[in-house]
């Protein structure tokens, strides 16, 4: 009985220890998208203020030009942070099936 608790214990450490990898991958795949997001956005937002009446009558604010900046940078944080997280959690779980099959397949293979 107490083989079968560490097991279960040491599984359960080891998925919380991969979560916890997964997530800081992902925090770091989000930074780097919205550093370059927010460049690929602050470079075309100032320099239409400067270059259009139109962006300078509406856009001359300095608040409105941080907010275009800040969703798109925010937008891109969240959406590359999802998506490594699904990449990450794909990975782990077609990893998990081949373990479980290898196991199985050699169960079977010993009976």
């Amino acid at each position: 009985m107490s083989n079968k608790a560490t097991n279960s214990s040491q599984l359960i450490e080891q998925k919380f220890a991969m979560a916890k990898q997964s997530s800081h991958e992902a925090a770091i795949a989000g930074l780097k998208a919205a550093a370059v997001t927010a460049v690929c956005t602050a470079i075309p937002t100032f320099a239409s203020v400067r270059m259009s009446k139109w962006a300078k009558a509406n856009l001359g604010n300095p608040v409105a030009k941080t907010v275009i900046i800040t969703y798109a940078a925010g937008m891109a944080y969240f959406i590359a942070g999802e998506k490594k997280v699904v990449e990450l959690s794909r990975k782990h779980s077609l990893e998990a099936a081949k373990a479980r099959a290898k196991s199985e397949y050699t169960l079977t293979k010993s009976n």
